[in-house]
Order: structure tokens, then sequence, then C-alpha cells
């Protein structure tokens, strides 16, 4: 495993979710309803990412800037220590706020792990089902754009890819009906991409670089890239296939998952999602 790799996707795609988590999760906004904190996470050579945690909510943001509190990682496998529970960052600023560290934030850490590492009797409850798929979604796409620009084999495979984006959407993500039915000629999803009741990501690739996109953006395929989408019917359908509880080939047989664009797009984000569970497993 590149240890570099798994400290960005730890910093770039878990912890980010933690910004969906409590709008998701009653007992996770619960936790966070205090005065707004600030907790900067830097670790040489990866990334520095910022978390705003209060008034119920959970706000991202990428890069160093103001903070409460400030934790160094010196080399990246500190990161990844830290999330396996088996290490400590280096406070450099707010030192009197570790209490909230060991305390707040893990219980909302192991929160965000709750619904992440789902079990089969977990995953009966529908509520709980439901957030499990929306949260592997986000942490599988940002994942996806991590190994694609980090990772040995990943960046094998980004080397081959034309510009263009690629979505990742979810029709009907309140519920679990939408199998079959009349197709959309255009976008072969129903309904049509753009539809405020679809989720979506988008993965822009420019350069052989992968970065994510909140929402449908296929226009960052810019004039002269190339388009593809994947769209799951609903959620349930896009949590069996992120989880591999369901292959691709019997999701599109039963019409739970729509591909369609420029193909070797496709084939090439299908080769870095296969590399996923071997960071996230």
């Amino acid at each position: 495993m590149n240890q570099r790799t798994m400290a960005a996707i730890n910093l770039r795609a878990v912890l980010r979710a933690l910004g969906t988590l409590p709008a998701l999760d009653p007992t996770a906004a619960a936790l966070v309803q205090h005065k707004p904190l600030t907790i900067q996470f830097s670790a040489a050579g990866v990334a520095s990412v910022r978390l705003v945690l209060g008034n119920g909510s959970v706000q991202y943001f990428a890069g160093a800037g103001p903070a409460d509190m400030k934790l160094a990682f010196p080399a990246p496998v500190m990161v990844n220590k830290m999330f396996d529970g088996s290490g400590i960052p280096i406070p450099t600023k707010g030192i009197t706020k570790l209490t909230y560290l060991t305390g707040t934030f893990t219980e909302l850490t192991d929160r965000l792990s709750y619904f992440l590492r789902p079990t089969p009797d977990l995953l009966r409850d529908p509520e709980y089902a439901r957030i499990n798929s929306i949260l592997t979604l986000h942490v599988a796409a940002y994942a996806t754009a991590e190994i694609g620009n980090r990772d040995l084999k990943g960046m094998a495979v980004a080397k081959g890819m034309r510009d263009g984006a690629v979505v990742l959407g979810v029709n009907n993500p309140q519920g679990t009906s939408g199998a079959g039915g009349d197709t959309s000629a255009e976008t072969g999803t129903k309904p049509k991409h753009g539809n405020a009741e679809k989720l979506a990501l988008t993965l822009a690739i420019r350069d052989h670089h992968m970065r994510v996109i909140d929402g449908d953006s296929r226009t960052e395929a810019g004039a002269d890239g190339r388009y593809a989408y994947m769209t799951f019917a609903n959620l349930e359908a896009a949590g069996q296939v992120l989880r591999g509880e369901l292959a691709s080939y019997p999701a599109i047989g039963r019409e739970l998952l729509y591909l369609g664009g420029y193909i070797p797009l496709l084939d090439s984000l299908n080769k870095l999602l296969a590399i996923v569970p071997f960071y996230l497993s």
C-alpha cells in the first residue's frame, strides 16, 4: 500500500465525508451542536485541510488557513496511524483543545466509521442503508481521484485517459424504486441528468489529473473533452454495487445501472474503482 496515497484518501475523501454526515444523521448533528471550532490537519507532502465544526454541521475546506487547533503529521504514515487508532498527531496550536479531539471529535469519527463499515444486520435498517450508500458514494468518488493522482497503478490508468468528465449519479436518491420503464435516449437515465432529484458527483480529468466536483458538471469536459456517465437507478443499487454485493453487469441487466458516453473513460474509471477497496477495505 502506498502510504502517501492512503494519507491523501484519509484527508481528502474520508475526512471530507464528515461534512456530509451531520445532515444525514441526527446523532452526528447533535455532537457538533456547539460554538464553531476550526481544526486544521497538515501532512507533509500530502495536503492541508480544515474542518469547521459547530452549529450542528461540519464544513470541509481544502488548504491551510485560520484555525483554532492545528495538527501536524511529519510523515504520511502518521496520518494513517491516526485514522486506524494507533497514532496521534502533533498539535502545533490549540493544545488546550486536545480534550475536544479525544472526546467529541473522536465520537464524531466513530459515528462516521459506524456508517462506513456496514454489516448485514445493520443494512437491514433502510435508513442506515441509505446513509451508508450516500457516504460510500462520496468517499469512493474522492478516493478514486486520489488513486488516479497518486497511486502507481492508478497513475498508469490516468495517463491513458483523455480530458473529460464522468458523472457518477443516483436517480431517485430518496427512494429505492426506479428500475425498468422508459430510458432517455439522450442520457440513458431516468430521470434526465440535471434533475433536482438526482444525486451526482463529477470526476473531471484534465492533463491526466483528476478532481471531483459536487453535482452534475458535465461542462467540465470542455469543448474538446469527452463525457460519460454512470448512473444508478436508486441508492439501494448504488450501495450494493459500491459495497461489492452486486456486480456491474447484472446491475445493468436489471436496469439498476446505466452507462453511456465515451466508453474509454468508463473503462478507465472502472479500473480505478477496482483499486479503491484495496485502500478502504
